[in-house]
């Protein structure tokens, strides 16, 4: 009896062992069949371990499970994923070397088999043969990421709001009301002022997204594009964020400001610190490329387009409001700009 082995834990190829050539196991809409390996997401597969042993083998590209469709009948796949069916559940045993065989989990002497070694024929279970060739197989684990070749933005594309509603950061109520002359000096408010950017990403094609999805993306975006208050854009450099984060980017900047104070007799006024932001919105298009960790293979390019989304701080302002009535019944008294603090 062959000793049990594991199945490699991220994609891989099942490479046959028939004249040593490069045939791997890949999908025909329900059936199995071989084809020269090449590299490609139509040849991978990924494997579940089920606590009772073994693991449910699932085709990448196809999504669907490998599954017996008739004991000495043959071997082919499902897109009904049953945890409950034994007929969906294998194990591979180790036959020396770089070969495995891959077996019922439900019965061991029941391998993967080509049948009569014919490698355009009927691939289904049959009685352990001794490793034979037509029943050896080898995992081969697919170790290559999906790489960001460039990223191109769309500013004719873009589109700002610049009418969010302002933030108060900070205020402060000084009370004349009980004094005979005027009340002037200083006082320090707190200006927060925060920037935020994030994407969201989405293929062009299903087989890039398969290839992001089981991959990941190696890059992603590293500019930061600000709105002005005149809806124009200033571009910089920043950290990068990778395609597979799902947070928002933020960073706070918080500041102290000197506001020079006058209030009237019998006036009572709050000073406050207003920021306004704005956002733009940026479409982008990634240009991605996978490399197989298989010799010879062909890279595969793809497109991944998106939209870029930041929010910044376009102007920073001190009010001053009459309150002597109560917050209320407030008054404008005046309005002046600050500088803004930039938040990258």
């Amino acid at each position: 009896m062959a000793q049990e082995t594991t199945f490699p834990t991220g994609p891989f190829y099942i490479q046959s062992k028939i004249a040593l050539s490069n045939w791997a196991l890949t999908t025909n809409e329900l059936k199995l069949k071989l084809s020269p390996l090449k590299g490609g997401i139509e040849h991978l597969w990924q494997a579940t371990p089920d606590s009772r042993g073994g693991s449910f083998l699932k085709n990448i590209h196809s999504g669907k499970f490998l599954t017996v469709t008739g004991i000495m009948s043959g071997l082919g796949v499902t897109s009904r994923f049953d945890p409950s069916d034994v007929m969906q559940l294998f194990r591979a045993e180790d036959l020396g070397g770089n070969w495995r065989a891959i077996n019922l989990l439900c019965n061991w002497e029941l391998k993967m088999n080509v049948y009569n070694s014919d490698r355009h024929g009927r691939i289904g279970p049959f009685e352990w043969n001794g490793g034979a060739d037509n029943e050896s197989w080898r995992l081969i684990p697919e170790t290559s990421t999906v790489e960001t070749v460039s990223v191109e933005f769309d500013l004719k594309g873009a589109t700002t709001n610049l009418n969010l509603p302002p933030m108060v950061s900070s205020h402060s109520d000084l009370d004349n009301r009980a004094a005979d002359a005027p009340m002037t000096g200083q006082i320090s408010l707190a200006l927060s002022e925060t920037t935020s950017r994030s994407i969201t990403n989405s293929t062009s094609d299903t087989t890039g997204r398969i290839y992001t999805q089981t991959f990941g993306a190696k890059g992603g975006i590293d500019k930061v594009f600000e709105v002005s208050a005149s809806a124009s854009f200033n571009e910089s450099t920043s950290k990068t964020i990778a395609y597979t984060d799902a947070t928002v980017d933020a960073k706070t900047v918080t500041h102290s400001q000197l506001v020079n104070t006058n209030v009237p007799v019998g006036k009572k006024y709050r000073y406050s610190l207003m920021v306004f932001n704005g956002k733009c919105s940026i479409p982008y298009t990634a240009h991605m490329l996978f490399k197989s960790a298989v010799p010879g293979a062909v890279p595969h390019p793809f497109v991944s387009t998106g939209i870029y989304t930041g929010v910044n701080a376009i102007y920073s302002g001190v009010k001053v409001s009459d309150i002597t009535q109560g917050p209320a019944a407030a008054v404008l008294v005046e309005e002046y700009p600050v500088s803004i603090i930039p938040g990258e």
